[in-house]
Parts: C-alpha cells; structure tokens; sequence
C-alpha cells in the first residue's frame, strides 16, 4: 500500500559524473562488527507503510538513520516531527528528529554516506526490453554509480522470483564491482497490514536472503536488531517466491469471496450470512470478506505482470492469478456500478445527473492511503456516465483523480446532504463513520461493507453487496 514512485525531476538523481571513487572497503567480519556495535548509517528509500516503520525502529535503537522520501510534502512533515500514517506515532517522529537520530531527505545525494541502504517504495517492477524506462532500474544505477564504500543493499520492495539475481545483481557486476568485497546484496520482502496494529511490528517474522551466504548473514544479522524472528532462505528467488505466494494467496481468496458475492446476488442470499457461517468450521476456512474491488494501479497487478513476464520463456501459467485479478478489479467494479444503476432505476432516476455520495474512498479500514481503493476507477466510471460524484472520507481530504486532470475534496457528512443526493455508497467502513445517520437519513443506501448490520430499524432503504 506505499505510493509508487515517479519521476517529474532529475534532481533526485546523482550525476553519475561526480560519483565518488572507491576506496574504501569492508570484509564480511568489519562490516558485521560495525553492525553488532550499531555503527553504522542506515538509508531507507520509500517512507511509506513499510519504510518508515522500519526507518523509526532503527532510528530508536540509536542507528544513524536517513529517510529518502521523494514526495517533498511528506519530508516537511517529518522534519517538522508529524507523522502522516496511523502505525508511526507523531512523538515517535519529533522525538528521533530532536536527538538528531533520524531526518528526512527527497533526493538521493545522501546515497554514497550510507553504509545501508533499504529499498521500499513498492515501486512497479515489471521488466521491460529496454530497462532504461524503469525506475527502479535507475534507481539501482544511482546506488551502483555513488557506492563509494562498502554498502549492504536490502531490497524490502517486491521483486519477481529471479529479478534479483538476473536483473538487479548483473547492474553491479556491469561495473566491476565484486560482491562480498564492493557490496553485499540481500532480500527481506515487507510484511505487514496497513492501519493495523494488532500485531506489533518487530513480532511480525521476517525473511532473509542474499545473493551470497555473506550478504544473506549480513542482511540477517541487521534485521535481528528490530524483529524477533528472522527466517534465513537458501536463496533470493526463494524469498521472492515466498512473498509472491503469500500476496497472491490472499489476492486469490479476495477473489473468491469477491466471486460468492456475486453469485450471491444474483440468487437472493446473504453473502454475510453464509461467511458468518462458514466463519464457524475450525478446518477449512480463512475467513475472508467480499469488497468492491482494487484499484488498477496495485503491486498485485505489477507482480503478476513481473511473474508473467518470467513465464513468457519458461513455459509457466499463472491463470489463476490473471483470472483473480479480473475478479478483484474489473469483475467487481462492474458489479458495483451495475448495483448503482439498478438502483437508481427502480427509483425511476437514471445515473446521468445523478447525485451520489460515496463513503469511505481508502484503500483499507481507518487508513489515508487510497492508491489500491477501487473508489478511484468507480468514480471516474461515474463521472463518465455524467454522474454528479461527491464523496466523504475522515481520512482521505484529497483525492486526485489523475487524467482528468482535477481532484475531489472530502465533504461533511452532514444531514442535508444526505438527503439531497440520490444514493449514498458505502465503500469503507472507518471507524469514525456514523452509520446511523447514513441509514436514517439518506433515501437509498448501497452498502458493500456490511458497515450496517448493527443499525437499528428496517433498513428498507439500504441494499447489502
């Protein structure tokens, strides 16, 4: 759920033309002690849900930590000590930046004083021909042409099994740099839920791997310092596969459910119901929840076209992922706008001209972060059917609507307004959300959360996904 990166501006590039030279170097055993003795400089690039949880825990064990952030809005934020996501606290923040342990930065001239560096932008990897036009590839150049000193290099973002090996690690070897001697190259992929803190993040295992046992144990050893359990894996594409299964795990039984729900429908039954049911057998059920979709723009698509991208000549197929992805974004967006339509309809309204509220436009429960909510595609589908679209959300202020060029702004959720538009949709169901008031004063109430089980009354006006 990190934002994607994107470059409008050279400037947080390094000329590779005033790199510095090489010349200082680490074996495996220097530069472990400098890790055991917490002497070291830590970079992480990508400040979102998975870098700076990950920044600040090692910033609070009094390693040197430098936070790379290329949205300068968020690196004003945390210089002035607030915190913009709910798993970081904003004392957490002011507390490291006035002991002078942690800071933030938008460009990578930082990269060559660092004796670390952590990728975790979830930035989109798909490999193209020319590998030119992939940020992430110019984002490993840029380390490669400013690594001056003996650097450990930890990709936490996802890379398809095999991209560290065959793409990533030839970047180094391209110019003579000797791995075990120059750098050391690890894996430990990301793991975590955005907005939740059921789990506290250094209880949540972690994997490792490396290019080498050296960069691996290195790699290891660093990650020891914060989480609890650490998993050694014999190899990088071992762990990439390990994190491909674990997300396309849950991306297939979204859609499953996504499915039932529809199936559902279209026979009369309660779909909640019959989870709540199913929910009761200790044996063979994970309990999973219908939604309205995922927005185009996701790391689950990037890692299936990654993984497809590797299958074109190895033989592999991969159509249940393909099939679960049309499930969970074109399949239920289509869904719910039909849901809308039909709607509007028995009330004898059409969608042209329509007024509709959306509630909820995150991507998850009790989060700010939008960039995978299905809200933004429906909306825009909306918009197109010349719908007049306003939306509400207590954490979600702004939200850009990308080629059309204009944004939305989140509106009180107050009575008249619920009774002057024609449909109120329930996309999220965040905490703060009065649902009551939703139910008893809007004329007709889609709801696909089931954010409205406990309101009183008949709830004749509302229809449940």
């Amino acid at each position: 759920m990190d934002s994607f990166i994107k470059v409008s501006d050279d400037s947080i590039l390094i000329d590779i033309d005033k790199k510095k030279p090489r010349n200082q170097t680490l074996n495996f055993d220097e530069f472990k002690q400098k890790i055991e003795n917490r002497n070291i400089s830590v970079g992480v690039i990508g400040l979102g849900y998975s870098g700076l949880p990950l920044a600040v825990s090692f910033a609070e064990l009094n390693f040197a930590v430098t936070g790379i952030e290329f949205d300068s809005s968020r690196v004003k934020m945390l210089n002035s000590g607030k915190s913009y996501i709910e798993n970081v606290a904003s004392t957490q923040i002011k507390n490291l930046i006035n002991s002078d342990k942690f800071y933030a930065v938008s460009d990578l001239k930082v990269l060559p004083e660092l004796d670390v560096i952590i990728i975790c932008d979830q930035v989109p990897i798909g490999i193209p021909k020319n590998k030119d036009v992939s940020f992430v590839m110019a984002l490993v150049e840029n380390i490669v042409s400013a690594l001056s000193k003996t650097q450990l290099i930890i990709f936490e973002t996802v890379t398809p099994p095999g991209a560290l090996e065959s793409v990533i690690f030839p970047l180094f070897e391209d110019q003579n740099l000797v791995v075990n001697k120059d750098f050391f190259l690890a894996i430990s992929p990301y793991r975590g839920e955005p907005g939740n803190t059921s789990v506290q993040f250094s209880l949540i295992p972690r994997i490792v791997a490396g290019i080498t046992k050296e960069s691996k144990d290195l790699a290891n050893c660093l990650m020891k310092t914060i989480f609890k359990q650490t998993i050694e894996l014999s190899s990088a594409r071992t762990a990439e596969m390990t994190k491909f299964l674990e997300q396309s795990h849950a991306w297939v039984n979204q859609a499953l459910i996504n499915q039932f729900a529809i199936i559902s429908h279209g026979l009369g039954i309660n779909i909640w119901e019959v989870i709540k049911a199913a929910s009761s057998n200790p044996f063979e059920y994970i309990r999973h929840l219908p939604c309205p979709g995922q927005g185009t723009v996701s790391r689950y698509d990037d890692e299936a076209f990654a993984l497809s991208w590797k299958k074109s000549f190895e033989g592999f197929e991969v159509d249940i992922i393909d099939n679960a992805i049309q499930i969970n974004t074109t399949c239920m967006r289509k869904f719910v706008i039909n849901k809308i339509t039909d709607m509007l309809n028995a009330q004898k309204k059409c969608i042209n001209d329509a007024k509709i509220l959306i509630v909820g436009v995150a991507a998850k429960r009790n989060i700010s972060d939008w960039h995978e909510s299905p809200c933004v595609e429906i909306i825009k589908e909306l918009i197109d059917k010349k719908a007049n679209v306003y939306y509400h959300d207590p954490h979600v202020s702004q939200l850009p609507l990308d080629k059309m060029g204009f944004s939305l702004s989140s509106i009180k959720l107050e009575t008249e307004m619920l009774k002057w538009v024609d449909l109120t949709v329930i996309m999220m169901d965040h905490k703060e959300i009065d649902f009551e008031k939703i139910v008893n004063e809007s004329p007709l109430v889609l709801d696909t959360k089931n954010a409205t089980h406990k309101c009183k009354g008949q709830k004749t006006n509302v229809s449940i996904l």
